[in-house]
């Protein structure tokens, strides 16, 4: 039974870190990755997609937020993100898992849905 409180209290952190982020950026932001799927150790990053109105080059989309120890943050635009799901990029199989933490584009269950014909495709 302790494992289990161990385990929830490491998805709990998580979720907390993933909302600090959602709450120092505008637009769409799901918990991602290992988190998501629920495979996640002790030693798993935490992976935050970011989705926004972003027109500066890649590096410089997040300069000024200050992440959690142990966060991943990935920043793509709208464009971006429609394309990655799209063409079953790898990282649409993690958007077809995401967890959504805040939504402010309106686009996570239309990015959720396509990227699940990805894993279709895939059989996964």
């Amino acid at each position: 039974m302790e494992i289990f409180k161990w385990r929830e209290e490491l998805r709990r952190r998580a979720w907390e870190a993933a909302e600090r982020v959602a709450a120092s950026v505008e637009g769409t932001v799901l918990l991602v990755g290992s988190y998501a799927r629920g495979d996640y150790r002790e030693d798993s990053d935490i992976d935050v997609l970011v989705v926004g109105r972003f027109s500066e080059p890649p590096h410089r989309r997040l300069a000024g937020l200050k992440t959690p120890p142990g966060v991943e943050v990935i920043a793509l635009n709208l464009k971006e993100a429609r394309k990655v799901v799209e063409k079953c990029y790898p990282l649409a199989l993690d958007i077809a898992l995401g967890i959504v933490i805040k939504d402010d584009l309106g686009v996570a269950q239309q990015l959720i849905s396509t990227a699940k014909h990805c894993a279709v495709q895939k059989r996964l």
